[in-house]
């Protein structure tokens, strides 16, 4: 703590961040890197980082792009959290803005959040997530489980908060600097299971470590994040409510429950008791809809705390906690 360096007054290196891993979401990329081109005032440099894809990597640096953009490939383990770690290292921003490979970003993102930043005690800043729909939205759907699409969900609001969400967030460098960088045991890989809980670790070590420090919530700009169809169903709203409840169980073992869940406490009971009764006030109103989305409230509940139960005893069992080093993110040429 006593080694951090305040930034000075003045423009702060700015560097964009997207980690990619499937030829699949190549439309959409095309679009998330075209976006952060067009940032107002430009980024000093943008890294898309390559997870373990050699193909993808070489169908992107065929590419060209109306401003530079620096193509490099995951040297880490495979997942999001090592992709992330090496865009930490090949890049040279004083902040870092992660985006994920199918959010776009509105024209003055960089900008809103790093405005943030140049407050000293402000260690990050996120924006809003809007969901974007490949297909109608699901009636069913509440907006309090926006977060298991990678969005902002109801119940959060402008300001300090716990954690950060990764579709659309702003770090400082030294935040890797004294903390390491994501945990490659937590996060998504291309995997089925959808994993997370990356952020929110770090985000928690990071508070650890610079305690004086904070995270905010900025939602005067944001990204559009590209919600395909398949995830607009029961089955992937319940898998991602299990995933979490296994992530949660990890994150506990590694932070405490009391860091881990503090988030999740006043979320079970404000935010969710006040969703399920809008959904009733809907149906009294003669929407149909409203009943649904209450129960999906309580369906979502009870997956996520039945993944939270079994992810707690394997976890206990088999997965001792190691954070990604200082060491691992040195700067890569």
């Amino acid at each position: 703590m006593d080694n951090f360096q305040h930034p000075v007054p003045g423009k702060l290196r700015t560097a964009i961040v997207i980690c990619c891993y499937s030829d699949k979401r190549w439309d959409i990329l095309n679009k998330a890197i075209e976006a952060a081109a067009r940032q107002v005032p430009a980024a000093d440099e943008i890294v898309v980082v390559v997870d373990h894809n050699p193909a993808l990597a070489l169908r992107l640096r065929a590419r060209r792009f109306e401003t530079p953009v620096r193509i490099v490939e995951n040297i880490h383990p495979p997942g999001l959290s090592g992709a992330r770690n090496t865009g930490i290292s090949v890049s040279r921003g004083e902040v870092i803005l992660f985006l994920d490979d199918d959010a776009v970003s509105d024209q003055d993102l960089l900008a809103t959040l790093v405005r943030q930043l140049e407050d000293p005690s402000v260690l990050g800043a996120v924006s809003a997530i809007r969901p974007l729909w490949e297909t109608d939205r699901p009636s069913w759907f509440p907006d309090e489980f926006l977060w298991t699409l990678g969005c902002t969900y109801r119940g959060l609001h402008p300001g300090p908060v716990r954690n950060l969400i990764g579709a659309s967030m702003c770090i400082r460098r030294e935040v890797f600097d004294h903390t390491g960088g994501f945990d490659s045991g937590l996060g998504r890989t291309a995997k089925a299971l959808p994993l997370g809980c990356e952020e929110t670790e770090l985000c928690i070590r990071a508070a650890k470590a610079l305690p004086y420090g904070r995270f905010v919530f900025e939602p005067s700009s944001g990204s559009d994040h590209a919600i395909p169809a398949d995830r607009a169903t029961w089955k992937y709203f319940l898998h991602r409510c299990w995933a979490e409840g296994l992530s949660k169980a990890s994150l506990s073992l590694i932070a405490g429950s009391g860091e881990a869940l503090a988030s999740e406490k006043t979320y079970m009971t404000r935010t969710l008791p006040q969703g399920v009764m809008r959904g009733f006030a809907d149906l009294l109103l003669g929407q149909p809809s409203g009943l649904l989305r209450a129960v999906a409230l309580g369906a979502g509940l009870a997956a996520t705390a039945a993944g939270f139960a079994l992810g707690r005893t394997r976890a206990a069992l088999t997965r001792p906690f190691s954070s990604v080093p200082a060491r691992a993110l040195e700067p890569v040429e």
